[in-house]
């Protein structure tokens, strides 16, 4: 095996209806729709956002070699670009959608997310969740007309508000989406476009147009890290998919990541994480 392509498989957002509609909301089924794309992957990379919410049944699902446990009440947030397998067979909703939908709205990468509700929230959630259903049924399946010319604009607030509403209850997991801080957001979406090629603190100001000070500021007051911590720990979780999910050769996993020197790429890992890239592999094979 020597490529993530032939492990990972990629979901691109295509609707099944609705050419260009960047929201889809379908019943969790074991096979039809995206259940059926990319059959011969085990795991699959979405470059949209996958929001699941079990009604029924339970199941296990790693995101990025985290587990996570579905159950009547769960929900799971599955950002773009993280490496995740197939959902369990449940019973449940999903609702993906992409950054573009939702106009920057969205928070940067973070995540995953998980949540389990009590009886008030889930009551809740269910009830913004469905008048989004009736509203998306009735957009895409619907009769075309004058009136639901405004209909994608009515989905984007109801997605938005089922959103804000889940966020609104603390996560099982101690993630939590980036504060809209606007330089702080700039530099994480730039990080995670260039996190390959582009190393340094110093060079994500200058090509940002802020000064080094600026970016440390509000990389601190974002996420409580440096920019150097942001951008290694994104380097660190692209090691560790590739490490984990594939039969690359260390030293490609580090050229792929921009180190041409593979001892520089050891060293850099080892530091991060107390372990050699071999001995990671070894102890988490998928």
């Amino acid at each position: 095996m020597s490529d993530t392509r032939q492990t990972i498989g990629r979901l691109d957002a295509v609707h099944p209806e609705r050419a260009g509609l960047g929201l889809c909301v379908a019943a969790l089924r074991p096979t039809g729709g995206c259940m059926d794309r990319e059959r011969g992957s085990p795991l699959l990379r979405a470059d949209f956002h996958v929001v699941l919410l079990c009604s029924g049944g339970s199941g296990d699902q790693r995101v990025d070699l985290a587990p996570h446990h579905h159950r009547p009440g769960s929900l799971l947030w599955i950002r773009p670009g993280q490496v995740h397998e197939r959902p369990p067979v449940i019973e449940g909703t999903a609702v993906c959608f992409t950054d573009d939908f939702l106009s920057g709205e969205t928070p940067p990468p973070a995540g995953p997310s998980s949540w389990h509700f009590g009886p008030a929230d889930l009551g809740d959630v269910r009830s913004h969740l469905t008048v989004l259903q009736g509203e998306y049924r009735r957009y895409v399946s619907g009769p075309t007309s004058s009136r639901l010319t405004t209909g994608e604009q009515m989905l984007r607030h109801l997605l938005l508000a089922l959103l804000i509403r889940v966020e609104q209850v603390p996560p099982l997991d101690e993630t939590r989406p980036l504060p809209p801080h606007p330089v702080a957001r700039a530099f994480v979406e730039m990080v995670e476009r260039c996190f390959r090629s582009i190393h340094t603190a110093e060079e994500y100001a200058a090509v940002l147009g802020y000064s080094p000070r600026t970016v440390a500021r509000a990389s601190a007051e974002a996420t409580g890290l440096t920019p150097k911590q942001v951008i290694d720990a994104r380097l660190i979780l692209e090691s560790r998919r590739l490490l984990a999910y594939t039969d690359l050769p260390v030293c490609a996993v580090g050229h792929r990541l921009g180190f041409e020197d593979a001892a520089n790429f050891c060293r850099f890992f080892a530091r991060a994480t107390g372990m050699s890239p071999g001995t990671f592999r070894a102890s988490h094979r998928w």
